[in-house]
């Protein structure tokens, strides 16, 4: 099992790949959002690791720490960024839903920017 300080690694892993893409021109919206996606799902395994909730192995897991983590409570608008990001990541890879620039740039500078700070706030 990983530890939080690993997770917040990849978390920042994730988004320094993620500069990577200017949002404004790329092609590759759908590889964006998915990145986006899996930074913000592991600053939340990072805060749920250092809280001691480990064993995290599927999307299911992780929504019921949403339930049983009381800083992810006292947050519940934390959930619905969440659920946006991983809906439209799904959507993204499986449906070949297109993302605009604007809504690629929305999901990282208001759901990951909420998700991090919520994280980072209360490690």
């Amino acid at each position: 099992m990983a530890t939080g300080e690993q997770y917040l690694d990849q978390a920042r892993h994730n988004e320094r790949f993620l500069t990577t893409f200017d949002l404004s021109v790329s092609p590759y919206l759908d590889w964006a959002v998915t990145v986006i996606f899996y930074a913000a799902l592991h600053y939340l395994r990072a805060l749920a690791a250092i809280y001691g909730f480990t064993g995290i192995s599927s999307y299911v897991d992780e929504d019921r720490t949403f339930a049983r983590l009381s800083v992810l409570r006292r947050n519940a608008g934390i959930y619905a960024d969440y659920r946006q990001l991983k809906d439209d990541s799904r959507a993204a890879r499986y449906e070949m839903k297109r993302l605009t620039p604007e809504a690629a740039s929305e999901l990282r500078n208001e759901e990951l920017y909420r998700i991090r700070e919520v994280v980072l706030a209360n490690l």
